[in-house]
């Protein structure tokens, strides 16, 4: 096919997949509220659409999210369904009207009962705040509607909120390096920055405008890849991050890090000779044999002829070696098909203990509290077969270790919109934008309006 061609079915199939996006969107908060999702193990419908749809956890909460609040903005349903809004616009608008109720309208109240921090600020109803984003979602870009979200946002968020939601989480990559994800209010932000910023060598470039992160972390790292140029001075404040870590007391008190403090714990494979560090990824043997100079050095030894791992019925609970054995073999996350929790995690005794099962590893498996409690009080059963564990019902059917595979077809989903009449094409999805540049300010005015305050 031709350019021209080839363009006008990519863009005619984006404001399908829009509108597929919809319809999926209004389904799911059906199926939530009726609670299709209950049964088999599964903890919500986040859990279940992770474990059937085959998303991740955090995506999968993402559209719970977006389905739940779209039942309360029907233009905006409306403009999606018909393909003429994107997924990724109208997550944005859903931060700030809510889920259950707008957030628009809870301001309001707030503001009528008097809260000093929003004194100064009216909020538009509702529909008047619908209404709006919506022209903005038909006329403007994602990131314009980005930018709108983001400024009301920080209009009427007040200091103690900012506080109180500050945080620090990190991650492992696929790399095996470690991703971090802070949120600090703005003057404690401030003060990291600037502190990294003094430590980073002057031949790089002191200060860089800093853009607000996206959802997805990960995405962002791969959709912008930054150059020879920004990969140098990231490094350099990698380090700079890192001599703050290590500096105590100021910069005068010297060496920090002496020989025998660190805290790093190296977990050693005997049988494989790998190595992989406690909580995190595996490591090469070389960097396991620096770390453990200076390092506490946990040994894990799997070999069962010379190390054995069995204690019989000697004991009730399982030691920590055998805990440490447990998280190598089942993975460092509950076994139960389709849960992907890694933290309070409980040795399980496959024969119970009180039934004459022994404390050995090939009678425990680790499972989360929550599927623990399901296992004993409400008859699911676990097995060891040829293929590894196996979970049943209470009826003793098994229940799948894969999710069953995804089907459909372009066809079948464009036969479904032109039944629904739908008239997407390649023009269907495009903003109405021109290209000027995007001002802020009457939009806010007219989401928040300035409140005029009447003399005392």
């Amino acid at each position: 096919m031709s350019t021209s061609v080839l363009e006008s079915e990519l863009l005619g199939l984006a404001g399908h997949i829009a509108a597929a996006e919809c319809r999926f969107l209004q389904l799911l908060a059906e199926f939530d509220e009726r609670g299709g999702w209950c049964g088999d193990g599964i903890r919500s419908c986040a859990h279940w659409l992770s474990w059937r749809a085959g998303m991740s956890l955090r995506t999968a909460t993402e559209h719970l999210r977006v389905a739940r609040a779209l039942q309360h903005l029907p233009r905006i349903t409306e403009a999606f369904a018909a393909g003429r809004i994107s997924y990724s616009k109208v997550r944005a608008i859903t931060r700030i009207t809510g889920s259950d109720t707008a957030t628009l309208t809870r301001i309001a109240a707030d503001i009528a009962a008097g809260e000093p921090q929003l004194r100064h600020t009216a909020v538009a109803d509702p529909e008047t705040a619908e209404r709006v984003l919506l022209n903005l979602a038909l006329s403007g870009t994602a990131s314009h509607v980005e930018t709108v979200v983001r400024a009301v946002r920080r209009r009427h968020t007040p200091p103690e909120d900012l506080a109180v939601r500050r945080s620090l989480t990190w991650h492992w990559d696929e790399d095996g390096s470690l991703i971090l994800r802070a949120r600090l209010t703005p003057e404690d932000g401030a003060a990291l920055i600037s502190a990294i910023e003094s430590l980073v060598p002057a031949s790089a470039p002191a200060h860089h405008p800093v853009s607000p992160a996206p959802d997805d972390l990960d995405q962002q790292a791969r959709e912008h890849e930054p150059g020879p140029a920004a990969d140098r001075v990231a490094a350099r404040r990698a380090d700079a991050l890192l001599t703050l870590v290590n500096r105590e007391g100021g910069e005068e008190s010297g060496p920090v890090v002496e020989r025998g403090q660190a805290q790093v714990i190296v977990h050693l494979d005997a049988t494989t000779g790998t190595a992989r560090l406690e909580g995190g990824p595996e490591i090469p043997a070389t960097t396991a044999q620096r770390l453990t100079c200076d390092a506490r050095a946990q040994v894990l030894l799997n070999d069962r002829k010379g190390n054995r791992l069995y204690l019989g019925r000697s004991r009730r609970l399982a030691t920590p070696a055998q805990i440490a054995a447990l998280t190598v073999r089942d993975g460092a996350g509950c076994r139960f098909p389709g849960c992907t929790h890694t933290h309070y995690l409980h040795a399980h005794h496959v024969q119970h203990w009180l039934h004459g099962g022994p404390t050995d590893v090939d009678n425990l498996v680790l499972v989360c509290s929550f599927h623990h409690r399901l296992i004993h009080d409400h008859g699911y059963h676990i097995r060891w077969t040829s293929d590894g564990w196996e979970f049943s019902r209470p009826d003793n059917t098994a229940i799948p270790a894969v999710a069953p595979m995804l089907t459909g077809s372009r066809e079948s989903l464009i036969e479904m919109h032109t039944r629904a009449r739908l008239r997407i094409t390649r023009t269907t999805l495009t903003p109405d934008w021109y290209g000027e540049r995007l001002d802020p300010q009457p939009i806010l005015d007219a989401l928040l309006p300035r409140r005029i305050r009447t003399a005392a």
